[in-house]
């Protein structure tokens, strides 16, 4: 079961700040390319953010933080966190962007709340999201 010790929640927090570097890569590129206004990198800046104090926060808290009965596999969401990261380096749509790192702050925040269903929820999202930028 995902999440289930005090090292997993860390190997979560462990892919969140990977997808969190990636997203301030991404930034930096979109406004080289003049993809991204000034103005908007302002608003991706302060998500990246965000989803750093999740992560950090899951650090601190992973002893509190293990969650019982998700049925979920380990591998499973670390992997799913991981393919997101990955479509964040080459992703086109910076709409498409915003809407997967606002998802996987959202994946962060269930997991320090350390509720089975939201957690599931917030995978849910980002799996749809990875999916369709694999599509497109």
């Amino acid at each position: 079961m995902a999440l289930s010790k005090k090292q997993e929640v860390e190997e979560l927090a462990d892919s969140l700040g990977k997808s969190a570097d990636a997203a301030h890569a991404r930034i930096l590129s979109g406004l080289d390319k003049g993809e991204i206004k000034p103005t908007q990198a302002q608003s991706l800046f302060q998500d990246e953010v965000t989803l750093r104090i999740r992560a950090n926060a899951l650090y601190l808290e992973a002893v509190k933080l293990t969650v019982q009965g998700l049925d979920l596999e380990q591998e499973g969401l670390v992997k799913l966190v991981d393919k997101a990261t990955a479509q964040i380096k080459k992703i086109k749509k910076i709409e498409a962007f915003i809407d997967l790192v606002a998802d996987l702050i959202v994946l962060a925040a269930a997991a320090y709340a350390a509720k089975p269903e939201p957690i599931l929820a917030a995978c849910k999202e980002v799996k749809q999201d990875v999916e369709a930028l694999m599509e497109a």
